[in-house]
């Protein structure tokens, strides 16, 4: 059975961008531990596909070295067909998140969304998110690009697994309440 999961880091207050976009505050090294990679690993190697939107895509695509999901089909939602590829392994698409999502579910991919706001809450408010698994950073922005952007989605969900690090961050995984 395929999983469209949600894994992100998120502020106390709730944001996973400051107002301009940048997750500069992600790279604190305060916040490094050697040798931890907080299940980033196992993680990526569950998932078939990666799926963004385009502003999470460019910003990406900016960042020095190689596109980190070379190897990974990767799926950028998009306006507009005329945005470059930057890897072999991505796809441009401009049909909405969630037709996007539900081709990937008939297909049994086991889909990360990796944001940002406008993704993840197009897929909420259409309960298409099955997994959420947000890793807490313990600082407040007091602005920013929220994890869900304003939506009509009114979801349960449970928490099936907490783990806290010694440098403050919280990992929590939840599932979408079936009930």
């Amino acid at each position: 059975m395929s999983k469209t999961i949600l894994y992100t880091a998120v502020t106390l207050d709730g944001y996973i961008a400051e107002v301009n976009g940048s997750v500069a505050f992600l790279d604190n090294p305060y916040y490094a531990l050697p040798e931890e990679d907080y299940g980033y690993t196992e993680f990526y190697n569950s998932v078939d596909v990666v799926v963004m939107g385009y502003n999470t895509y460019k910003q990406i695509s900016e960042f020095e070295g190689a596109y980190p999901y070379h190897g990974k089909r990767s799926i950028i939602l998009s306006n507009s067909s005329d945005v470059l590829a930057v890897d072999e392994g991505v796809e441009i698409r401009t049909d909405s998140a969630s037709s996007v999502v539900r081709e990937l579910k008939k297909e049994r991919s086991n889909i990360w969304i990796i944001g940002g706001g406008a993704t993840n809450a197009r897929l909420h408010e259409e309960g298409l998110i099955d997994e959420l698994i947000l890793t807490y950073i313990p600082i407040t922005l007091g602005a920013g690009i929220p994890l869900f952007r304003a939506n009509e989605g009114n979801h349960a969900w449970k928490n099936v697994g907490t783990r806290s690090y010694p440098n403050g961050l919280v990992q929590m995984i939840l599932t979408l309440s079936k009930s």
